[in-house]
């Protein structure tokens, strides 16, 4: 049996499978639309979600600066639970310690940040003084095989929801670490050549992805909910 998690990537996509964008503006229609996202996060349920260090930054940190810990001594490059109580987790992969973390919670999940060897003493420091949970998956570089594998466990996790951006997303593809893909298929066409598909993969290993259909779902405001597991050659 495999040592990690069970992973499902939502995203919510346009016609034309682009991510959520700025652009796509702020109409009611639009935040209508948006806020399916939410519901259907909710009703698959799944207690530990992912995101890569600028969704995080954007969507939820909102752009603070990393807290650094004056005089603090050396830090052991050991991976740090700070609450084995907690039952949700919200986890950010952050190679380079950009995050600011000011509590150990984000929107009632347990905040975990999947880090490298390279963060600094002063901001691991930090991040034990506020009860952040870190584990550490490479030495200057994010291995997701053992930061999955460290998720199932060090904090129990099961299942996971894989939740962007492109880049990440794509990385998880690219590893083999995507079990299931559940995209919402909103009516708006994106058009746009600089804004992110679901997976943006820069350097491939291996040849094209194939999943297998098992569900389509009409939902209101012409969504299409389209569930997806990874075919099995």
């Amino acid at each position: 049996m495999q040592q990690r998690p069970y992973i499902i990537c939502l995203m919510m996509t346009s016609l034309d499978g682009k991510i959520l964008a700025d652009k796509w503006g702020d109409s009611d229609t639009v935040q209508r639309l948006s806020k399916s996202f939410e519901e259907i996060h909710e009703e698959i349920g799944i207690n530990a979600w992912i995101v890569g260090r600028k969704t995080m930054e954007r969507d939820f940190t909102k752009g603070a600066e990393p807290v650094l810990k004056e005089g603090a001594p050396p830090v052991p490059r050991t991976d740090f639970v700070a609450d084995p109580a907690a039952t949700s987790f919200a986890i950010a992969v952050d190679p380079k310690a950009k995050l600011g973390w000011h509590r150990s919670t984000m929107q009632g999940d347990h905040v975990i940040t999947v880090l490298t060897e390279e963060a600094s003493d002063a901001y691991l420091a930090n991040l034990q003084d506020i009860g952040v949970s870190y584990i550490f998956a490479g030495k200057s570089g994010i291995d997701l095989h053992t930061a999955t594998k460290k998720l199932y466990t060090l904090f129990g996790i099961e299942k996971l929801m894989l939740e962007g951006g492109g880049l990440l997303n794509g990385s998880f593809l690219n590893e083999g670490l995507v079990d299931e893909f559940n995209q919402l298929l909103l009516p708006i066409v994106d058009g746009s050549a600089e804004n992110s598909s679901v997976f943006e993969i820069p350097k491939k290993k291996n040849d094209s992805t194939l999943f297998k259909l098992e569900e389509i779902k009409k939902l209101p405001d012409d969504i299409l909910w389209l569930k997806y597991k990874t075919a099995i050659a």
